[in-house]
């Protein structure tokens, strides 16, 4: 008896136990299999970052204009060296920029810019403004010192530069300027090194025209660079 319910419980019993097992483990592998493909399949959903109400304004007044001309006061520090330049700017849609240096290291000089990778530069006017030299766009000798090209100065530039950079970007009442009422948006990018180093930026956006009156960038603690926009005046 001993020997039949050992050959029952351990022989045949068991193995067809076992096969039976196989094959709903096969079956039960293979319902899993295909319930995780879509899985897979499916990208992940990126949640879509909530601009402010003042940004959303920017876009939509920006969209409505087809070019404008500021002078522009800036002032850039990159370790103990600073900067402070005043030029003239004018933009025209969609990638057209001059900018004629006022006061700074290259006061009286010109750059064009028509789209692409390069920059013409020439200074004074008349026949010395007839010899002119082409730069690579981010050459040191035309950009300020912490690397900002012509094509970066822009209202266009700024509104693109805040929409694409990752990071939180938030907005409270701003500062009063010249008589202004501003909304200042702050934008903190995930990764300043692709940011030339800034670890919080903040765009001092008109409540009455929605845009740029100031842009200021931080490092750290240290306010590194401020553009101020004056004498805006806006082609439509």
């Amino acid at each position: 008896m001993a020997a039949v319910f050992e050959t029952q419980a351990g022989g045949p019993l068991l193995g067809v136990f076992g096969t039976v097992c196989g094959r709903v483990s096969k079956h039960v592998a293979r319902l899993v299999l295909i319930l995780a493909l879509p899985m897979v399949l499916t990208p992940p959903v990126v949640q879509a970052r909530t601009l402010p109400p003042a940004w959303v304004a920017f876009t939509t007044a920006w969209a409505g204009i087809k070019g404008y001309s500021a002078t522009d006061t800036a002032y850039e520090r990159k370790g103990g060296v600073i900067q402070n330049i005043v030029f003239n700017y004018t933009f025209t849609k969609p990638s057209s920029a001059t900018m004629s240096m006022i006061k700074g290291p290259n006061a009286g000089a010109t750059l064009v810019w028509n789209g692409g990778g390069t920059v013409v530069a020439h200074k004074g006017a008349g026949l010395e403004a007839m010899f002119k030299r082409k730069f690579p766009l981010h050459d040191p000798q035309v950009t300020t010192i912490r690397g900002s090209s012509i094509d970066q100065l822009s209202f266009s530039a700024i509104l693109a530069h805040g929409q694409k950079t990752a990071g939180p970007i938030t907005q409270k009442p701003g500062p009063t300027i010249g008589g202004v009422a501003t909304d200042a948006v702050t934008l903190i990018p995930s990764k300043s090194a692709t940011d030339t180093g800034l670890t919080r930026e903040v765009v001092d956006i008109s409540r009455t025209t929605h845009l740029p009156v100031v842009v200021l960038g931080y490092a750290g603690q240290t306010l590194v660079r401020t553009v101020d926009f004056s004498n805006v005046k806006l082609e439509r």
